[in-house]
């Protein structure tokens, strides 16, 4: 296996567990918050797929982030199932990207400065790995739902 292929191997674990806190919640549960900052589950996975598309859509392939909002409030007319599809499209093009790319020296540029392509997939690694953990803590303090 290459080295691309296991970090994406370690993003699709955590892209699952995010998409698992989210299952069986209805759409008032997913937008409840149990913290101050207002943080929610669908709010993690609204932002989440800005940060797919972020990071590999607009930074590593040089486009425009053209799914998700950066923001964790919802709005009240987009569904839990539409949040999850976006969400599951964006996790599916960057693949596409990382794969097509296929070196994790390929050259990204972000605010002028030049990295590399596993900096990027490491950001989103991190990013969803942070965001996933929010999951679980909110997720538990919502219905008392626990574990990957």
């Amino acid at each position: 296996m290459t080295e691309l292929e296991q970090l994406v191997e370690t993003l699709d674990g955590l892209r699952a567990g995010v998409l698992k806190k989210l299952a069986g919640l209805s759409e008032a549960d997913a937008r409840r918050s149990t913290v101050d900052s207002g943080t929610n589950v669908a709010g993690l996975v609204q932002h989440l797929t800005f940060v797919e598309s972020l990071w590999i859509e607009e930074i590593a392939a040089g486009g425009k982030a053209s799914r998700g909002k950066r923001s964790m409030q919802v709005d009240p007319e987009i569904s839990l199932k539409t949040l999850r599809a976006d969400y599951k499209a964006a996790c599916a093009t960057s693949n596409e990207i990382i794969a097509k790319l296929g070196d994790p020296e390929a050259p990204v540029t972000r605010n002028g400065k030049t990295h590399n392509l596993r900096w990027a997939v490491l950001a989103v690694i991190n990013e969803t790995a942070r965001h996933a953990g929010h999951a679980d803590i909110i997720r538990e303090q919502v219905d008392g739902t626990t574990g990957r």
